[in-house]
């Protein structure tokens, strides 16, 4: 590379130490306010601001209610838990044969982090990384349920002639939700697949995410559901003790 195009470079290394840095920090002490985080790490304020904005743009960090910011679901990864939360999802997929997705929320998008794929031939499966509206997928209803107030912020989206994108019918669905502990999506999203789905909490208690069953309709239906509903209540509590773990720094 020329020196010229090596000095280009510098301004996006330098940011990319920084992310790094931020994060570090982070993995040390769980969460922190933004000053705080500025002062310990003896970043400007304004250059913490936006890197931390952009790692929340990706999922490594994420803000709360209460101001702060602590790692989002992607940046448990770095902690060494994703071996963990990989295997609940591999248990929960040899128990009910179907596809198994673990989601966050990224802004008002839940994104695929990480996924236990059936072995059936035909089976429904989505990429990494992929991301769905929240209202029209049982993933993101698993975290409306428990944080209606996202409801203020986010635009209804239409996947599906099955989409809801009325908004007292979705409240009305949230409720039931949250009363019976899953959320269902039939043929909301995506034609021919049905899904149901729990939250995953963090140590205050918030939605952050959510793990799901999906199949075809042709073999996965609300019967299998409600069947499979005890099955993926307990994964969703492990994962959200494994979490809850790595936040609270224990062992």
């Amino acid at each position: 590379m020329e020196p010229q195009q090596e000095e280009s470079h510098i301004p996006s290394l330098r940011a990319l130490e920084r992310g790094l840095q931020l994060l570090d920090y982070l993995i040390r002490v769980k969460e922190a306010r933004l000053h705080k985080i500025a002062e310990e790490t003896s970043l400007p304020p304004s250059t913490t601001h936006r890197l931390l904005q952009a790692l929340e743009r990706h999922g490594y960090v994420t803000g709360t209610q209460h101001g702060f910011y602590k790692l989002g679901l992607k940046g448990f990864w770095l902690t060494g838990v994703r071996e963990s939360l990989r295997h609940v999802l591999e248990d929960l997929q040899k128990k009910t044969g179907e596809t198994v997705n673990l989601a966050m929320l990224v802004q008002d998008e839940m994104e695929y982090v990480e996924r236990a794929v059936s072995d059936h031939a035909l089976s429904f499966v989505v990429s990494v990384g992929q991301r769905v509206p929240l209202n029209c997928s049982a993933l993101g209803k698993a975290v409306l349920a428990y944080q209606p107030d996202l409801l203020a912020h986010i635009s209804l989206k239409q996947r599906t002639s099955h989409s809801i994108t009325d908004l007292v019918e979705l409240k009305a669905e949230l409720e039931v939700a949250r009363h019976r502990g899953f959320t269902l999506d039939n043929e909301e999203y995506f034609d021919g697949v049905f899904c149901v789905a729990v939250p995953v909490f963090d140590q205050r208690g918030e939605a952050i995410g959510g793990v799901s069953i999906s199949g075809p309709t042709v073999r996965f239906s609300r019967e299998q559901a409600f069947q499979y509903a005890p099955l993926l209540k307990a994964a969703g509590e492990r994962i959200s003790q494994l979490l809850q773990t790595h936040e609270g720094g224990e062992t």
